[in-house]
């Protein structure tokens, strides 16, 4: 009985993680999955021709398309041309508000700077505040760039 209870616990440990892989990836090649999407999430749509990612804003989707909005213009893929499908998460608020922070104060810093170089007292503050918003404006151009790289990516759809 020992012998039986054990090679039937092993039996069951080394197939678990085989089951447990199947049933994850079965939901991501069903196109019913796509129909939880709310309007407006960003996809990134990936076609069996060509290597080239296409990303967009999510519209609606039919049994046998799917349509974004790419550029302000729509743009419809037919299921039979998908391969992957993405959802695309922007990165938390967190991120944001931290780059926000660290480029305002070393914009600061360098207008202070800045007008510390002129000698002249009354254009000081006309000088530092000038100075700090552009290149305020240069990390939050920055800041966006780093939260487009900083998207997670998320696999909801395999074509079959």
């Amino acid at each position: 009985m020992k012998i039986a209870t054990f090679c039937l616990f092993w039996l069951l440990v080394l197939t678990a993680p085989g089951v447990m892989a199947q049933q994850g990836a079965a939901p991501n090649q069903s196109w019913d999955v796509l129909r939880q999407l709310q309007g407006g999430e960003k996809l990134e749509v990936e076609k069996k021709t060509g290597k080239k990612k296409v990303s967009g804003r999510f519209v609606s989707l039919s049994d046998t398309e799917l349509v974004i909005v790419r550029k302000g213009k729509k743009e419809s893929f037919s299921r039979d041309e998908v391969k992957n499908i993405w959802r695309v998460k922007p990165p938390g608020q967190m991120k944001r508000a931290m780059f926000d922070v660290i480029g305002g104060g070393l914009g600061y810093l360098c207008g202070f700077i800045t007008a510390e170089a002129v000698d002249d007292e009354k254009y000081i503050v006309v000088v530092a505040l000038t100075m700090g918003a552009m290149i305020y404006g240069g990390f939050v151009l920055f800041d966006y760039l780093i939260s487009k790289k900083g998207s997670k990516r998320i696999l909801i759809y395999i074509a079959p």
